[in-house]
């Protein structure tokens, strides 16, 4: 299971390129953390729990599936660590009511890895609409255009 979690983890950082990555985990991550460091990845922390992490802001968080992670922790993650998070998880408690309420998009159930994994990133989060902006809502020029 550990091996195709780091498959999957090397290969969602290969389209990322991100450069300050934070895992949480309490596994042992040296083998994965020697194929990181030999890609674009410039800072590699790996913490047992977020509440350890403090200031810190980071390109992407991974969290691993031996982490029990609640809604008060991804918001937590999304509003002050990252704006791209992965999670991965085999508990029933984050189950995928919770993780869409929560904006995170599931990419992975692997019933043989007894595995989940959800991620969020808030560049794509929100696509931009063409009608969803200042012109024409507020302008002064239009009051006397338009009248609902």
């Amino acid at each position: 299971m550990q091996k195709d979690i780091e498959r999957i983890i090397l290969n969602i950082l290969s389209n990322e390129g991100c450069s300050k990555l934070l895992i949480s985990t309490k596994k042992d991550l040296s083998s994965l953390v020697k194929k990181l460091e030999a890609g674009s990845v410039e800072n590699i922390s790996v913490v047992p729990n977020i509440a350890s992490v403090g200031n810190q802001y980071f390109d992407m968080f991974i969290a691993l599936d031996d982490i029990d992670i609640n809604e008060t922790d991804i918001g937590t993650i999304k509003n002050l660590i990252s704006s791209k998070i992965i999670l991965f998880t085999s508990s029933l408690n984050l189950m995928d009511d919770t993780m869409m309420k929560m904006g995170l998009q599931r990419e992975i159930i692997n019933e043989k890895i007894g595995c989940r994994c959800y991620s969020y990133n808030l560049e794509t989060y929100n696509n931009k609409r063409s009608w969803n902006n200042a012109d024409g809502w507020a302008n002064p020029e239009n009051f006397d255009k338009f009248r609902w």
